[in-house]
């Protein structure tokens, strides 16, 4: 049973590589809201070498600091390692509503990785129990032609209510987007939007940059979003927004099996026969 203590604000020490992003006016806002309604949940602290190590709590850390506290609740972590520390904090923020798309995205990057150092059998296929699976047996094997490893979205999604699909798009997602486009999300609003990100991850990096440019910029203010960036990439205009649509849809139907597209065409016949007969096609 994780031990529960308060501590000295001044005795928690809060390393440089965190998992998420630091918002100050996040902060500032959570300490309003503790301020008006208490600490709800307890940081957590892992002590290392005699010294108090965040795990996760940053943000009701700094409110505390804010609001002029001199100790804080704290869960005494039992994790003893620094993967084992670092999943903690991911799981517990991935538990957190307030995640926007691109810190998701990192945070269940971070997952897999962490997974497969703790749990090397996931890179290879296995059958193991452990803590995080709830000692359940896990089937980790993936099929030979499937270069990634999924085996931990299987043991993690229902713990932190995301599909295995859902685990593996974000992942890509992040893998795809170029350190600089990760650095230049921050704080923006496309990093909110998960569909913008996969539409940009998809990109070369060097495309990624002008895209970020174009949308960030104040030289092509009507330009908000991926699909109208690469449009003035490619022809130095703006599409409507029925022709971003367009766009999209086209891209969607192209990647349809057969079998799918045969399915859509029939349950749209009606509408496809009359377009057909408007075109002079039939």
């Amino acid at each position: 049973m994780p031990k529960l203590l308060e501590l000295p604000l001044t005795s928690i020490e809060v390393g440089t590589d965190r998992a998420r992003d630091f918002d100050p006016d996040w902060a500032a806002g959570l300490a309003g809201i503790i301020a008006a309604q208490g600490l709800k949940h307890p940081i957590t602290v892992r002590v290392v070498d005699g010294i108090n190590r965040l795990v996760a709590g940053r943000y009701r850390l700094e409110a505390a600091r804010i609001l002029g506290w001199e100790a804080i609740p704290c869960i005494l972590s039992e994790a003893d390692s620094d993967d084992a520390a670092r999943l903690e904090e991911v799981m517990e923020n991935l538990g957190r509503a307030e995640l926007i798309a691109l810190d998701r995205c990192h945070h269940l990057y971070e997952l897999k990785v962490v997974w497969e150092r703790m749990y090397p059998q996931a890179k290879h296929g296995g059958d193991h129990g452990n803590q995080y699976t709830g000692g359940k047996s896990q089937s980790l094997a993936l099929a030979s032609e499937v270069p990634e490893v999924f085996g931990f979205a299987k043991a993690n999604a229902e713990r932190i209510g995301l599909g295995v699909s859902a685990i593996k798009m974000a992942v890509k997602i992040w893998k795809g987007l170029s350190p600089a486009s990760r650095a230049a999300l921050v704080g923006t609003d496309l990093a909110t939007k998960q569909t913008e990100l996969k539409a940009l991850s998809e990109e070369k990096a060097s495309v990624q940059a002008k895209i970020l440019d174009l949308i960030h910029g104040d030289e092509h203010a009507q330009i908000q979003n991926v699909a109208g960036a690469l449009a003035f990439l490619a022809g130095g205009i703006q599409p409507t927004g029925d022709e971003i649509r367009l766009q999209a849809l086209r891209k969607s139907v192209s990647a349809l099996p057969d079998p799918v597209f045969d399915r859509l065409i029939a349950e749209n016949a009606d509408r496809t026969i009359a377009a057909l007969k408007r075109l002079g096609r039939i």
